[in-house]
């Protein structure tokens, strides 16, 4: 199936998410080019302190799954490349804008040349929602929610 027929099948308001998903990961990808990172996660971060919380309800669940959709077919068809972190920030603020609690996770790991690894990753309750492809193999080190 092509992309187009792809597209053409999903609900208008799914081509709106990716939308959104779009104009974000651009944003956050040329924000975190020229802005420093603790500035962008203080500003993403700041607001109304939402209580990261374990559990989770049927209806968070199934926006996150629809975040992670947009969010994946956007930096899966682009010509753009999106690392980890626009994609984090990018599902973390869709889901905040929405009141859906989530936690942002950053980690470290060292590759078998000693090199550091950095890895960010988002999760809705225990379940991740971007970046979980690699989340196992790194060190939380610190957590946004």
């Amino acid at each position: 199936m092509t992309l187009v027929a792809k597209i053409l099948r999903r609900k208008p308001a799914d081509l709106l998410l990716a939308v959104e998903a779009l104009a974000l990961l651009t944003f956050f990808r040329v924000c975190l080019a020229l802005v420093p990172v603790r500035r962008i996660l203080g500003i993403v971060t700041h607001g109304k302190a939402m209580a990261s919380t374990a559990t989770q309800d049927t209806a968070a669940l199934s926006f996150a799954k629809r975040v992670r959709w947009a969010v994946s077919a956007i930096s899966r068809n682009s010509a753009v490349e999106f690392v980890c972190f626009p994609q984090t920030l990018a599902g973390y603020t869709m889901l905040r804008w929405r009141r859906v609690p989530s936690t942002m996770i950053y980690g470290v790991a060292r590759s078998p040349e000693g090199e550091l690894l950095a890895h960010t990753w988002l999760t809705v309750g225990d379940w991740i929602v971007v970046g979980g492809e690699a989340s196992g193999q790194f060190t939380p080190i610190e957590r946004w929610t």
